[in-house]
């Protein structure tokens, strides 16, 4: 009898467990209630850039800085993206492009009906004069001046493709020297160019901070329109829109006309009339 009234008072005790075990699950969660949301994973661009182009994209103490920096990573944010940053010579950054290595170019690149044919194109975001700079005692005063003097570019880009058409266009018969990776405004200083043609804000930028002896030959023949190109594809032109999308917002909310201000001191962001 004393075996029976143990196992008895086992067996209640174990049924008590039990039924405060299921009386512990909340009555007011229904059973398929789906689990919380987890935040989306964010989506990684490669952005090329050659970092040695003041103050649009530079390198300092291993960190990339700069407006075009700046401009992407407002862009990821209001995107959910994840950025990373490849480096080399402007010449190199379309080819990188083309084999798919990264998936924008963000070196202040131009459109142009070449570059049209075989890219889209963001909503641009930054528009910028070409222009020829010279020694501060130089006697060059006008683009006669520049006939047969040779004068220095930036390879592959606009900048040679522009100053090409003016050369032909003016009959100056300078001799172009096109310069890779090479800071053209010390060619300049060290007389082995006597002018460099290349873009107003990165050139005048880069003479106030260096105190360089040069000046502004004020031709300003050419502006360009600077956004950032994408292969010919679904993926890439779903990308194109998301970013142009941003850079609309970024225009109308002011944080566009912000960071040309903070980078630049000038409104970059309208187009010149």
């Amino acid at each position: 009898m004393k075996k029976k009234r143990v196992l008895a008072l086992l067996f209640t005790l174990v049924l008590a467990v039990s039924m405060a075990a299921g009386c512990s699950k909340p009555a007011d969660k229904p059973a398929d209630a789906p689990a919380p949301e987890t935040e989306a994973a964010a989506k990684k661009i490669i952005i090329g850039t050659s970092a040695q182009y003041y103050p649009w994209a530079y390198q300092e103490n291993d960190e990339i800085k700069g407006f075009e920096i700046d401009v992407w990573k407002e862009i990821a944010k209001r995107n959910n993206y994840e950025l990373d940053f490849k480096l080399s010579k402007f010449s190199g950054l379309v080819g990188m492009l083309d084999t798919d290595e990264i998936d924008t170019i963000a070196h202040q690149m131009s459109i142009t009906d070449e570059r049209l044919e075989k890219y889209d194109f963001s909503e641009p975001y930054a528009y910028s004069y070409y222009d020829f700079f010279i020694k501060e005692d130089s006697k060059i005063a006008s683009l006669e001046d520049l006939k047969g003097q040779k004068v220095g570019c930036m390879m592959g880009g606009n900048g040679e493709l522009t100053l090409r058409n003016i050369n032909e266009e003016y009959k100056l018969n300078m001799d172009i020297v096109a310069y890779d990776g090479v800071a053209t405004e010390q060619e300049v200083v060290l007389g082995r160019v006597v002018a460099t043609w290349q873009g107003e804000i990165k050139t005048k930028t880069t003479i106030a901070d260096n105190k360089l002896p040069l000046k502004q030959l004020n031709q300003k023949l050419v502006f360009e329109t600077n956004a950032y190109p994408f292969k010919k594809s679904a993926e890439s032109k779903a990308l194109s829109e998301e970013v142009s999308k941003a850079l609309k917002e970024m225009r109308e909310d002011g944080t566009l006309l912000k960071l040309s201000q903070q980078w630049f001191g000038i409104d970059t962001i309208n187009k010149p009339e």
